[in-house]
């Protein structure tokens, strides 16, 4: 059978019209966990025995998968044998090539699900790609791609009116804004707004006052305070990170990424090359949205205060990886040097 979509995966579990296997993967893990229950209840009801649904997860025994799979279906009509991140990326060969075989057969009486929602091989990938095509002959593959921005604006609407809450446009942008596109974050953070929100409506006030700030939201803001000379405030946000126990890798990490987005704008504009061409380039996606920041926050500094910038990035980086130092003085330390950069090469 060839990959279907969100749409047949709805079919089947409403018409009950089971695949014998499924692989239910991708990086919207919250539809691929939600999927894989949903899918779990219509094949074995929403109480199950123990005699008809079997679970495994991690390092599987595959013996024992291998039982679950063959076993007679006892007092109902089917088994659900499911397979859940299973660490690809610590098997052996002989253990891979066991389970591919095991994933493709049809097992009478039986519909094994192997469903990944919080785990994506990263090493195996070319197994687990070989797994998919297998899985593709006899069985249903479901991929959760990442969704457009106005899909998840759309999310967010629903998740507040469930709460009993109105949202414009504009304040669901804003949470997005605040807290990324992973959507398990991001309807526990409505969910939050919503019950704490004491009007009809969340307002900007609301979102301000009880919205979570991550990580790239806060370091892009901190880098625009750096380019544009407001030491002040630059350091204060660097001082909730802290706070907020943000390890300086990870601060050093999202910083540098939006001093890259700002050069690669620089340099698109000063080689004529569209912000859509960027981002297709260099696989932005749902990110693309950056660009238009990167090319705003840099507009009065030069190209060469952006060269300088990297490099002293660049250096940090080494430093935090190899010298036995206090990592909080060189993450300060690379903000005062970005900023006295920023202002030698503002023109």
């Amino acid at each position: 059978m060839p990959r279907i979509t969100e749409a047949d995966l709805k079919k089947q579990i409403k018409n009950k019209s089971f695949s014998p296997v499924y692989l239910i993967y991708g990086t919207e893990q919250m539809f691929v966990k939600s999927y894989t229950q949903k899918l779990c209840e219509a094949v074995a009801g929403k109480n199950p025995n123990n005699f008809n649904y079997q679970t495994f997860s991690g390092d599987i025994n595959l013996s024992e998968l291998a039982r679950a799979l063959q076993k007679t279906p006892f007092m109902a009509e089917r088994n659900c044998v499911v397979a859940s991140d299973i660490y690809f990326d610590n098997m052996l060969k002989d253990d891979l090539d066991t389970f591919k075989e095991l994933t493709n057969k049809v097992w009478d009486g039986t519909v094994f699900i192997i469903s990944m929602p919080t785990y994506i091989p990263s090493k195996n990938k070319t197994s687990f790609n070989a797994l998919v095509k297998r899985v593709e002959k006899i069985g249903s593959v479901c991929c959760f791609e990442k969704i457009n921005s106005q899909i998840i604006e759309k999310y967010v609407a629903k998740w507040a009116n469930e709460n009993g809450k109105l949202i414009s446009h504009l304040n669901a942008s804003k949470i997005i804004s605040n807290v990324g596109e992973d959507l398990n974050l991001l309807k526990n953070e409505v969910y939050k707004i919503a019950a704490y929100a004491k009007g009809e409506e969340i307002t900007d006030r609301d979102i301000e006052l009880l919205s979570t700030v991550n990580l790239e939201t806060r370091t892009y803001d901190m880098a625009d305070d750096v380019i544009n000379g407001r030491g002040d405030r630059a350091f204060k946000k660097l001082d909730i990170l802290f706070c907020q126990r943000e390890e300086p890798i990870n601060i050093l990490y999202a910083l540098s990424s939006a001093y890259v987005d700002a050069y690669r704008m620089r340099v698109a504009d000063e080689c004529g090359v569209s912000k859509e061409t960027v981002a297709k380039d260099f696989a932005y996606r749902n990110r693309a949205f950056v660009l238009n920041r990167a090319r705003s926050s840099v507009s009065r500094t030069s190209t060469e205060a952006l060269r300088k910038s990297l490099d002293v990035i660049v250096e940090t980086d080494e430093k935090l990886k190899s010298v036995s130092v206090n990592q909080r003085f060189l993450i300060e330390q690379l903000i005062s040097r970005l900023l006295l950069i920023a202002k030698e090469g503002r023109a």
